[in-house]
């Protein structure tokens, strides 16, 4: 070896040197990361050992301030947990996957929201409703925000009279949808109100997505000299929402063409209320938890879709697909 270093320049003393930290391992990427590690075996087996004996439930910061009450030495927790890597189980990180669902057919499910602005400095309302197999949708108001229960029920009115009633309203839960004249509207109408899940927007995405357009669209406008009042603007979006823009998720169609071409015969609609109630009951009897009885009406509606071959699943949703006696 020291023959070939003397050609390569290389002092005898550092040659020995690099030879000596290859032996110990010292030129390891673990033994030159940083700081050695002071940790001896012995408190690395009993630090291991602590671990181990409280089910893993002690972490780094704990067992450094156990060791420290043990006297056997002084570490940060970064050390300890290095100590413990390999014993730690892996958390579950990933999150749950998002509800996606897609209507077969149109007119099965309508969702209902509002969206905020501002018109020389007063406040204002846009509600939609929107066929959620289509993206179509089929009315809006512009009203004095926040909307008051007689304008909701008025809009929801003039579209069950243009387009006929769907099967299903889904809506964020607003305390508006549980006033006497609302209820009494779907009632009458034998439509299933569906309430969105709190702190979930997306589950209602579709209509998330539509109103995001729809001030897009607006934003262009005015962006562009457009000069008009709101009203003017929110009739040229939807203008351009539902019947002229080709939508890459319709296969180029555009939303209105695709709610007029995909309408079908629908189920009856009392049996459907019906069949959704003993779904309903069903979920609430299992139900093991609180939220589980809550979203019970969910779970029972998109059962019941889905016996009904109106509702195909593109990812999981909140159906206990393992019940078979929905039918």
């Amino acid at each position: 070896m020291g023959v070939m270093a003397e050609p390569l320049d290389i002092q005898p003393d550092t040659l020995r040197r690099w030879i000596g930290r290859r032996r110990t391992g010292a030129d390891s990427p673990q033994a030159t990361r940083g700081r050695p590690s002071t940790v001896s075996a012995a408190a690395r087996w009993a630090i291991r050992k602590c671990y181990v004996d409280n089910y893993g439930e002690w972490g780094p910061e704990t067992l450094a301030a156990w060791v420290k009450r043990e006297e056997l030495g002084s570490w940060c927790a970064a050390t300890i947990a290095g100590i413990i890597a390999d014993l730690v189980e892996p958390e579950e990180t990933k999150a749950p996957e998002p509800i996606r669902y897609e209507l077969t057919a149109a007119n099965v499910m309508w969702s209902e929201d509002g969206t905020g602005f501002k018109e020389r400095g007063r406040k204002k309302e846009l509600l939609v409703a929107q066929d959620e197999h289509a993206r179509y949708k089929v009315n809006y108001k512009l009203v004095d925000g926040p909307a008051t229960e007689d304008e909701v029920v008025a809009y929801l009115t003039e579209a069950f009279d243009r387009h006929g009633a769907p099967l299903v309203l889904k809506h964020d839960g607003a305390k508006i949808f549980h006033s006497g004249k609302v209820e009494k509207l779907l009632e009458s109408h034998g439509v299933v109100s569906l309430t969105s899940p709190r702190y979930y927007p997306g589950y209602n995405g579709k209509m998330e997505r539509s109103m995001r357009d729809l001030k897009q669209h607006i934003r262009a406008q005015r962006r562009y000299g457009v000069r008009a009042n709101l009203q003017a603007h929110i009739h040229t979006a939807m203008k351009d929402l539902n019947d002229k823009r080709p939508r890459p998720v319709l296969k180029g169609s555009t939303a209105r063409e695709v709610f007029h071409r995909d309408r079908i015969a629908l189920p009856d609609r009392w049996a459907f209320i019906e069949e959704v109630r003993q779904a309903e009951n069903h979920f609430v009897a299992q139900a093991a938890s609180r939220e589980q009885e809550q979203t019970a009406r969910r779970r029972a509606v998109e059962a019941v879709l889905l016996n009904h071959e109106l509702l195909e699943i593109s990812a999981p949703v909140t159906t206990d697909l393992s019940v078979g006696n929905l039918t």
